[in-house]
């Protein structure tokens, strides 16, 4: 869907016009994904994605108060999901998965779960099940429980959380760079708009489980601007006399060989 905004005279209204468009796609589950100064007067295009995703599982569960045990030793007590029917687990060394499907009633139509991984108390880290989940390929596949086995003790806790962050500096690391300094938007927009750059790329996520099911959304928004003109330079200064992190790199490749961080010089 492509609507046209002025952005010079209504900056604001722009930028609520966005997040109305984003709160009605997601159920109003996301709100105000742009925030506010995010969209001015030398913005050119704003780019906006929805996701929205609700299912069922398959068999409601049952609901239970149990003990979560948080890291640096505190127990807390949290509702949670119970069952006595049998679950699709598989044990891995060093951790385990569940499998939790969700209900389907349309032929031919996408099939959806959850996946948990859960690590063994002091044998694997959730770093570790993290960083292998992201760069191995596979790993998500080959680590999906497919057969349902009896069950003991039962416990997943319901939760519901919504994080956002600015995701520029992110997509520099990962080597997008060109569309942050004078990209070619030609493509997209007329040539008289040239001189385009991104301006800030903003995410916002939300999810829920419960006994009944899972709600979740997310959006992206990508704002381009026109670039303005190259700001006068001035003296840097370095002063280390705070924590500071270090690394040591190969030139060529980029290779990492050492990272750490100084916060005592006086114990190192």
């Amino acid at each position: 869907m492509a609507e046209s905004l002025d952005f010079v005279p209504g900056a604001e209204q722009a930028r609520q016009r966005v997040n109305a468009f984003v709160a009605d796609a997601m159920n109003k589950l996301i709100r105000d994904v742009l925030p506010p100064s995010s969209v001015d007067s030398s913005t050119a295009v704003v780019l906006a994605n929805a996701l929205y995703f609700k299912g069922a599982w398959t068999q409601p569960f049952d609901v239970s108060t149990m003990p979560f045990h948080i890291p640096g030793g505190t127990t807390g007590r949290v509702p949670s999901m119970t069952t006595s029917r049998s679950q699709r687990i598989a044990v891995y060394p060093g951790f385990r998965a569940l499998k939790l499907p969700y209900k389907n009633d349309v032929q031919q139509q996408a099939e959806f779960y959850m996946l948990i991984l859960l690590p063994d108390r002091d044998t694997v880290s959730l770093a570790d099940l993290y960083d292998k989940a992201v760069s191995t390929p596979e790993f998500i596949k080959t680590h999906t429980p497919a057969g349902k086995v009896p069950v003991g003790r039962f416990m997943v806790p319901k939760f519901k959380f919504t994080y956002e962050f600015e995701a520029s500096s992110d997509m520099r690391k990962l080597g997008v760079n060109r569309a942050f300094h004078g990209g070619d938007f030609s493509g997209m927009v007329s040539s008289r708009d040239g001189g385009l750059t991104i301006t800030g790329v903003y995410h916002k996520a939300t999810i829920e489980v419960d006994e009944v099911g899972t709600a979740a959304a997310a959006a992206t928004v990508v704002v381009i601007g026109r670039t303005t003109a190259p700001r006068p330079r001035y003296l840097v200064d370095f002063v280390a006399d705070r924590p500071f992190l270090f690394g040591v790199v190969e030139e060529m490749t980029d290779a990492v060989l050492f990272l750490g961080h100084v916060v005592d010089p006086l114990t190192c």
